[in-house]
Protein backbone atom coordinates (compact mmCIF):
# COMPACT_ATOMS: atom_id res chain seq x y z
CA UNK A 1 0.00 0.00 0.00
CA UNK A 2 2.81 2.45 0.86
CA UNK A 3 4.57 1.75 -2.43
CA UNK A 4 1.33 2.25 -4.38
CA UNK A 5 0.63 5.61 -2.69
CA UNK A 6 4.18 6.82 -3.25
CA UNK A 7 4.12 5.80 -6.93
CA UNK A 8 0.80 7.64 -7.45
CA UNK A 9 2.13 10.83 -5.85
CA UNK A 10 5.32 10.78 -7.91
CA UNK A 11 3.35 10.23 -11.14
CA UNK A 12 1.03 13.16 -10.41
CA UNK A 13 3.92 15.50 -9.59
CA UNK A 14 5.68 14.66 -12.84
CA UNK A 15 2.54 14.84 -15.00
CA UNK A 16 1.10 18.16 -13.78
CA UNK A 17 3.72 20.43 -15.47
CA UNK A 18 2.95 18.85 -18.84
CA UNK A 19 -0.41 20.63 -18.85
CA UNK A 20 1.20 24.07 -18.55
CA UNK A 21 1.40 25.84 -21.90
CA UNK A 22 4.10 28.27 -22.92
CA UNK A 23 1.89 31.35 -22.62
CA UNK A 24 0.15 30.42 -19.40
CA UNK A 25 0.01 33.31 -16.96
CA UNK A 26 0.58 31.00 -13.98
CA UNK A 27 3.47 28.56 -14.17
CA UNK A 28 3.70 25.12 -12.62
CA UNK A 29 6.79 24.09 -10.66
CA UNK A 30 7.33 20.60 -9.27
CA UNK A 31 10.10 19.10 -7.18
CA UNK A 32 10.98 15.69 -5.75
CA UNK A 33 13.52 15.21 -2.98
CA UNK A 34 15.19 12.36 -1.12
CA UNK A 35 16.96 13.00 2.20
CA UNK A 36 19.15 10.60 4.16
CA UNK A 37 20.25 11.19 7.76
CA UNK A 38 23.90 10.21 8.25
CA UNK A 39 23.99 11.19 11.91
CA UNK A 40 21.62 13.02 14.22
CA UNK A 41 22.82 16.41 12.96
CA UNK A 42 24.15 15.61 9.48
CA UNK A 43 22.14 14.68 6.38
CA UNK A 44 22.56 14.52 2.60
CA UNK A 45 19.93 14.86 -0.09
CA UNK A 46 19.12 14.66 -3.78
CA UNK A 47 16.40 16.71 -5.49
CA UNK A 48 14.92 17.01 -8.98
CA UNK A 49 12.94 20.00 -10.22
CA UNK A 50 11.01 21.01 -13.33
CA UNK A 51 9.61 24.48 -14.00
CA UNK A 52 7.09 25.16 -16.77
CA UNK A 53 6.59 28.91 -17.09
CA UNK A 54 7.15 30.62 -20.46
CA UNK A 55 10.63 29.11 -20.61
CA UNK A 56 11.12 25.66 -19.09
CA UNK A 57 13.92 24.53 -16.77
CA UNK A 58 15.12 21.17 -15.49
CA UNK A 59 17.50 20.85 -12.55
CA UNK A 60 19.12 18.11 -10.49
CA UNK A 61 20.84 18.91 -7.22
CA UNK A 62 22.95 17.26 -4.53
CA UNK A 63 23.39 18.82 -1.13
CA UNK A 64 24.36 18.31 2.48
CA UNK A 65 23.58 20.16 5.69
CA UNK A 66 24.88 20.08 9.25
CA UNK A 67 22.94 21.28 12.29
CA UNK A 68 25.37 22.93 14.67
CA UNK A 69 22.73 23.34 17.37
CA UNK A 70 18.98 23.87 17.58
CA UNK A 71 19.38 27.47 16.40
CA UNK A 72 21.89 27.24 13.53
CA UNK A 73 22.35 25.03 10.48
CA UNK A 74 24.85 25.16 7.57
CA UNK A 75 24.50 23.73 4.07
CA UNK A 76 26.37 23.19 0.79
CA UNK A 77 24.66 22.44 -2.54
CA UNK A 78 25.42 21.76 -6.19
CA UNK A 79 22.82 21.86 -9.00
CA UNK A 80 22.96 21.13 -12.70
CA UNK A 81 20.52 23.37 -14.61
CA UNK A 82 19.25 22.78 -18.14
CA UNK A 83 17.34 25.87 -19.20
CA UNK A 84 15.40 27.09 -22.21
CA UNK A 85 16.26 30.42 -23.83
CA UNK A 86 14.07 32.61 -26.02
CA UNK A 87 14.73 31.22 -29.51
CA UNK A 88 12.74 33.78 -31.52
CA UNK A 89 13.68 37.45 -31.79
CA UNK A 90 11.35 39.71 -33.78
CA UNK A 91 13.21 42.23 -35.97
CA UNK A 92 10.12 43.86 -37.55
CA UNK A 93 10.11 47.67 -37.69
CA UNK A 94 7.67 50.15 -39.16
CA UNK A 95 4.14 49.65 -40.44
CA UNK A 96 3.46 47.65 -43.57
CA UNK A 97 2.20 50.07 -46.25
CA UNK A 98 4.38 52.97 -45.12
CA UNK A 99 7.37 54.22 -47.10
CA UNK A 100 9.91 52.06 -45.27
CA UNK A 101 9.36 48.94 -43.21
CA UNK A 102 11.26 45.83 -42.22
CA UNK A 103 9.73 42.46 -41.47
CA UNK A 104 11.84 39.61 -40.19
CA UNK A 105 13.19 37.54 -37.35
CA UNK A 106 16.25 35.81 -35.89
CA UNK A 107 15.83 32.21 -34.75
CA UNK A 108 18.24 30.09 -32.71
CA UNK A 109 18.54 26.49 -33.86
CA UNK A 110 19.40 25.32 -30.31
CA UNK A 111 17.79 27.25 -27.47
CA UNK A 112 18.68 24.92 -24.55
CA UNK A 113 21.83 25.47 -22.52
CA UNK A 114 23.42 23.98 -19.37
CA UNK A 115 24.59 25.80 -16.24
CA UNK A 116 26.33 24.79 -13.03
CA UNK A 117 25.26 26.26 -9.71
CA UNK A 118 27.04 26.13 -6.34
CA UNK A 119 25.69 27.55 -3.09
CA UNK A 120 26.57 27.83 0.58
CA UNK A 121 24.05 28.84 3.21
CA UNK A 122 23.44 29.40 6.89
CA UNK A 123 20.00 29.19 8.49
CA UNK A 124 19.17 30.55 11.91
CA UNK A 125 15.86 29.67 13.54
CA UNK A 126 13.97 30.12 16.79
CA UNK A 127 10.66 28.74 18.07
CA UNK A 128 8.07 30.81 19.90
CA UNK A 129 5.05 29.62 21.91
CA UNK A 130 5.85 25.99 21.02
CA UNK A 131 4.28 26.35 17.57
CA UNK A 132 5.73 29.31 15.61
CA UNK A 133 9.07 28.70 13.90
CA UNK A 134 10.88 31.79 12.58
CA UNK A 135 13.91 31.24 10.35
CA UNK A 136 16.30 33.46 8.43
CA UNK A 137 18.38 31.90 5.66
CA UNK A 138 21.36 33.62 4.02
CA UNK A 139 22.58 31.92 0.84
CA UNK A 140 25.54 32.72 -1.41
CA UNK A 141 24.92 31.41 -4.92
CA UNK A 142 27.34 31.16 -7.86
CA UNK A 143 26.08 30.14 -11.32
CA UNK A 144 28.49 29.37 -14.16
CA UNK A 145 27.78 29.06 -17.88
CA UNK A 146 30.44 27.95 -20.35
CA UNK A 147 31.06 29.68 -23.68
CA UNK A 148 29.11 28.31 -26.64
CA UNK A 149 28.45 29.13 -30.27
CA UNK A 150 24.93 28.61 -31.61
CA UNK A 151 23.74 28.79 -35.20
CA UNK A 152 21.10 31.44 -35.82
CA UNK A 153 18.75 31.74 -38.80
CA UNK A 154 18.15 35.28 -40.05
CA UNK A 155 15.25 36.31 -42.29
CA UNK A 156 14.68 39.98 -43.22
CA UNK A 157 12.35 41.66 -45.74
CA UNK A 158 13.39 45.29 -46.15
CA UNK A 159 10.87 47.36 -48.13
CA UNK A 160 11.63 50.93 -49.17
CA UNK A 161 10.71 53.66 -51.61
CA UNK A 162 13.70 55.29 -53.27
CA UNK A 163 14.36 57.93 -55.90
CA UNK A 164 15.82 56.31 -59.00
CA UNK A 165 15.69 59.24 -61.46
CA UNK A 166 14.21 62.65 -62.26
CA UNK A 167 11.83 63.55 -65.08
CA UNK A 168 12.20 66.58 -67.37
CA UNK A 169 10.29 68.75 -64.91
CA UNK A 170 12.62 67.68 -62.13
CA UNK A 171 10.01 65.60 -60.40
CA UNK A 172 11.41 62.54 -58.64
CA UNK A 173 10.77 59.12 -60.12
CA UNK A 174 10.14 56.79 -57.18
CA UNK A 175 10.25 53.04 -57.27
CA UNK A 176 9.39 50.55 -54.58
CA UNK A 177 11.84 47.78 -53.85
CA UNK A 178 11.86 44.83 -51.42
CA UNK A 179 15.13 43.21 -50.49
CA UNK A 180 15.02 39.75 -48.90
CA UNK A 181 17.86 38.35 -46.81
CA UNK A 182 18.02 34.71 -45.74
CA UNK A 183 21.23 33.58 -44.07
CA UNK A 184 22.71 31.69 -41.16
CA UNK A 185 25.15 33.18 -38.69
CA UNK A 186 26.89 32.08 -35.51
CA UNK A 187 25.84 33.66 -32.23
CA UNK A 188 28.50 33.62 -29.51
CA UNK A 189 27.52 33.38 -25.85
CA UNK A 190 30.66 34.00 -23.77
CA UNK A 191 31.52 32.41 -20.45
CA UNK A 192 29.35 33.95 -17.76
CA UNK A 193 29.44 33.74 -13.97
CA UNK A 194 26.70 35.23 -11.80
CA UNK A 195 26.92 35.71 -8.05
CA UNK A 196 23.81 36.29 -5.96
CA UNK A 197 23.05 36.74 -2.27
CA UNK A 198 19.61 35.37 -1.34
CA UNK A 199 18.03 36.33 1.99
CA UNK A 200 14.84 34.52 3.05
CA UNK A 201 12.60 35.13 6.05
CA UNK A 202 10.11 32.32 6.78
CA UNK A 203 7.31 31.94 9.33
CA UNK A 204 6.02 28.39 9.81
CA UNK A 205 3.48 26.65 12.02
CA UNK A 206 5.46 23.81 13.61
CA UNK A 207 3.70 21.91 16.35
CA UNK A 208 4.50 18.40 17.51
CA UNK A 209 2.23 15.61 16.31
CA UNK A 210 0.51 17.94 13.84
CA UNK A 211 0.97 16.72 10.23
CA UNK A 212 0.20 20.13 8.71
CA UNK A 213 2.77 22.94 8.57
CA UNK A 214 1.46 26.12 6.87
CA UNK A 215 4.02 28.83 6.13
CA UNK A 216 4.69 32.22 4.55
CA UNK A 217 8.05 33.50 3.31
CA UNK A 218 9.76 36.37 1.50
CA UNK A 219 13.11 36.12 -0.29
CA UNK A 220 15.33 38.88 -1.71
CA UNK A 221 17.74 38.15 -4.60
CA UNK A 222 20.67 40.59 -4.66
CA UNK A 223 23.15 40.35 -7.53
CA UNK A 224 26.80 41.15 -6.75
CA UNK A 225 28.04 40.57 -10.33
CA UNK A 226 27.34 44.04 -11.72
CA UNK A 227 29.33 47.13 -10.81
CA UNK A 228 30.58 47.80 -7.31
CA UNK A 229 27.28 47.48 -5.46
CA UNK A 230 24.47 45.01 -4.88
CA UNK A 231 21.53 45.05 -7.27
CA UNK A 232 18.11 43.87 -6.08
CA UNK A 233 16.98 41.68 -8.99
CA UNK A 234 13.86 40.07 -7.60
CA UNK A 235 11.63 39.54 -4.57
CA UNK A 236 9.89 36.19 -4.23
CA UNK A 237 7.01 35.67 -1.79
CA UNK A 238 5.33 32.37 -1.01
CA UNK A 239 2.41 31.03 0.99
CA UNK A 240 1.77 27.31 1.34
CA UNK A 241 1.44 24.24 3.50
CA UNK A 242 3.27 20.99 4.01
CA UNK A 243 1.60 17.72 4.97
CA UNK A 244 3.51 14.81 6.46
CA UNK A 245 1.87 11.42 6.04
CA UNK A 246 3.16 8.07 7.22
CA UNK A 247 6.62 8.40 8.74
CA UNK A 248 8.98 9.32 5.94
CA UNK A 249 6.76 11.06 3.39
CA UNK A 250 5.83 14.72 3.04
CA UNK A 251 4.02 16.67 0.32
CA UNK A 252 3.76 20.43 -0.02
CA UNK A 253 1.71 22.92 -2.01
CA UNK A 254 2.49 26.63 -2.28
CA UNK A 255 1.70 29.71 -4.33
CA UNK A 256 4.56 32.00 -5.32
CA UNK A 257 4.71 35.53 -6.69
CA UNK A 258 8.04 36.77 -8.03
CA UNK A 259 8.53 40.51 -8.50
CA UNK A 260 11.25 41.04 -11.12
CA UNK A 261 12.94 44.34 -10.30
CA UNK A 262 15.95 44.35 -12.61
CA UNK A 263 17.37 41.94 -15.16
CA UNK A 264 20.87 41.58 -16.61
CA UNK A 265 20.52 41.21 -20.36
CA UNK A 266 23.10 40.46 -23.00
CA UNK A 267 23.02 42.43 -26.25
CA UNK A 268 25.77 41.41 -28.65
CA UNK A 269 27.94 40.24 -25.74
CA UNK A 270 27.46 43.49 -23.77
CA UNK A 271 25.83 43.09 -20.36
CA UNK A 272 23.37 45.79 -19.40
CA UNK A 273 20.92 46.30 -16.56
CA UNK A 274 17.28 46.57 -17.58
CA UNK A 275 14.46 47.84 -15.36
CA UNK A 276 11.56 45.40 -15.18
CA UNK A 277 7.98 45.60 -13.93
CA UNK A 278 7.05 41.93 -14.22
CA UNK A 279 5.19 39.76 -11.75
CA UNK A 280 5.42 36.02 -12.24
CA UNK A 281 2.95 33.66 -10.58
CA UNK A 282 3.63 29.98 -9.98
CA UNK A 283 2.14 26.99 -8.19
CA UNK A 284 4.80 24.81 -6.58
CA UNK A 285 4.11 21.16 -5.78
CA UNK A 286 6.68 19.10 -3.89
CA UNK A 287 7.30 15.68 -2.46
CA UNK A 288 10.10 14.60 -0.10
CA UNK A 289 11.07 11.19 1.21
CA UNK A 290 13.35 11.23 4.26
CA UNK A 291 14.85 8.32 6.13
Amino acid sequence: MKLRQTTLILSLLLAIPLFAQENDEVGIWSEIGIEKAITKNWDVGLDLEYRAQNKARFSAGLGTSYKLNKYLKFGLNYSFLYSEKNAFKDKSEGEVGSDDWTRGYKLLTDNWYPRHRFSAEATGSIKLWQWLKISLRERYQLTHRRERNVERLVHLENHMKEIVDWDEDWNPIIEEATYIIDKTEMKNYPTLTDQVLRSRLKLEYDKKRCPFSPFVSAEFHNSISVGDHMLLQKIRTAVGCGYKFRKHNEVSLSYLITFDMYDIEEDENVRETVRLHDRLHAINIGYKYSF
